[in-house]
């Protein structure tokens, strides 16, 4: 869960071709990052960040929203119980996509009294979706804070954990200071699309604890409140990877229902921390040929999530981090992608938690082999390295532009792969030929043959409707003879026969 050398999905260009590449995933927390956010960058947002140091552009101001979020908070420093505020520390402009985009710094002082800060930026023009993506590693350096300041100083790389609860003299974490920019350019798909876009740190290097981290993913909703001409409040989406997944699953439960948000896509995402609890320290470390390995990885998580839990995590304090506790406060339609070879987060958190929940729709990446836990390391599986542009993303993207986009845009903009597209529809048809249900697959394929979605295909850098690509996909796996629109009637049935 811990967030390496860089975020994991992160685009580089290679030449005049857009490159979207999915970092793998690490195997030791103190060197390397098993899951950060998932973003898609670009290089032409290369302006410097502010930072605590050089604010920029305004003084700060502040808004203040009554918070309708379930949190153990009693009362604010600066404001009322019950009540959010926010005060912009900073603004900047930065180049995206042939445009200058405007980007506020803003510090949100929290009804429990702790503070979140979000980067927000701006959509063209009024009441855009809004599109949250949570940020559990990313060093910042603009708060202001002695905690960033110390960190940025220290320099990228790993670094005792000594900010968090209980430390034991053991632990490492990895930091890597976020250049604003780099932020900026993981927007250009929604920037594209009319969207503004908001990135919620969890800063986990500061300490903390899960309770903390979920606020920190409750905060852009409290914003987006204060917003309501610049945000659609009923167009609002949230993605994260991870333990950023979990801060997506867990912000969500808790927004303010009049700010909710209509699709949240948690990526390989622990969702029920008894049970967890069970994987890391019993399942997985008994079965490990390096237990070392494992209690070594999991221990800044557990120190962070055992003062709000319990160790292990039972009764009334861990029944919310629980499937069933879980399940009535998601608002919206849940996409949970998981690898079944995820050793980190194992693949029967998202199982369960799609069997608790009616609005859960699951997407798996299945292994003709079962995990060998003894020779496992510490990956959430293959996947986020399949393909040029992974097929996770694709679908990620996909599903959030859509569901987000007005029902008058006559055009919606996401990335694609059409061999990353094979790989994964291979182990699709695979389980099919085994007599399995994948019937979650079909509604990620009916979005990406939707006539609307146009798609930058990553091997040929150029704009082609989205159904067209999936159609050859489809077509190489199942030996088939789709166009577009034979594919999208085909979909409407189910998945073509076998070959």
């Amino acid at each position: 869960m811990q967030r390496p050398a860089r975020i994991p999905l992160v685009p580089r260009r290679a030449g005049s071709l857009l490159v979207l590449a999915l970092a793998g995933c690490g195997s030791d927390p103190a060197a390397t990052d098993s899951h950060g956010s998932t973003t898609a960058s670009t290089s032409d947002a290369t302006s410097t960040a502010p930072t605590s140091t050089a604010p920029t552009s305004t003084a700060p101001t502040s808004t203040t929203t009554t918070s309708d979020a379930t949190t153990d908070a009693s009362t604010s420093d600066t404001g009322a119980p019950g009540e959010w505020q926010f005060v912009t520390l900073a603004e900047q402009t930065f180049p995206l996509n042939n445009t200058d985009v405007l980007v506020e710094f803003i510090r949100a002082e929290r009804p429990d009294g702790g503070r979140s800060f979000l980067l927000y930026q701006h959509a063209p023009a009024a009441k855009a979706p809004l599109v949250i993506q949570t940020q559990p590693y990313a060093g910042i350096d603009w708060t202001g804070e002695e905690v960033d300041e110390r960190w940025a100083q220290q320099g990228d790389g790993s670094h005792p954990d000594v900010d968090a609860p209980d430390y034991n003299e053991s632990d490492n974490i990895a930091y890597q200071l976020q250049d604003p920019a780099e932020a900026v350019g993981a927007n250009n798909v929604w920037a594209f699309n009319g969207f503004a876009a908001i990135h919620a740190y969890g800063r986990f290097y500061a300490g903390g604890t899960l309770a903390d981290d979920a606020l920190d993913a409750v905060a852009p909703y409290a914003f987006a409140r204060t917003r309501p001409d610049e945000i659609d409040l009923e167009r609002i989406g949230a993605f994260g990877s991870s333990w950023g997944g979990m801060m997506a699953l867990f912000g969500a439960s808790q927004a303010p229902p009049d700010a909710a948000p209509r699709v949240v896509v948690p990526i390989s995402a622990p969702s029920d921390f008894v049970a967890l609890w069970t994987w890391s320290s019993d399942t997985f470390l008994s079965q490990s040929n390096n237990p070392t390995m494992v209690t070594g990885f999991y221990s800044p998580y557990w120190r962070r999530a055992t003062p709000i839990l319990g160790s292990p995590p039972a009764g009334a304090a861990a029944e919310p981090y629980t499937h069933a506790g879980l399940c009535p406060g998601l608002p919206g339609t849940l996409i949970l992608p998981h690898d079944a070879w995820d050793a980190i987060i194992p693949i029967t958190q998202t199982q369960g938690l799609a069997a608790a929940c009616a609005n859960v729709e699951p997407i798996y990446w299945p292994r003709a082999t079962p995990l060998d836990l003894e020779t496992a390391t510490m990956t959430h599986g293959p996947f986020a390295g399949e393909g040029l542009v992974p097929s996770v993303l694709i679908y990620t993207y996909a599903a959030l532009a859509l569901q987000l986009a007005p029902p008058e845009a006559a055009n919606v903009y996401s990335v694609t792969s059409g061999p990353s597209l094979v790989l994964h529809l291979q182990l699709v048809l695979a389980e099919q030929k085994a007599g399995k249900d994948v019937a979650w697959i079909l509604p990620r394929l009916r979005e990406l043959a939707d006539p609307r979605l146009q798609t930058l295909v990553a091997e040929l850098n150029q704009l082609q409707p989205s159904a067209a690509v999936l159609a050859s996909a489809v077509n190489e796996v199942w030996q088939t003879t789709f166009d577009a629109d034979s594919l999208r009637a085909q979909l409407e049935l189910g998945l073509p026969d076998p070959p």
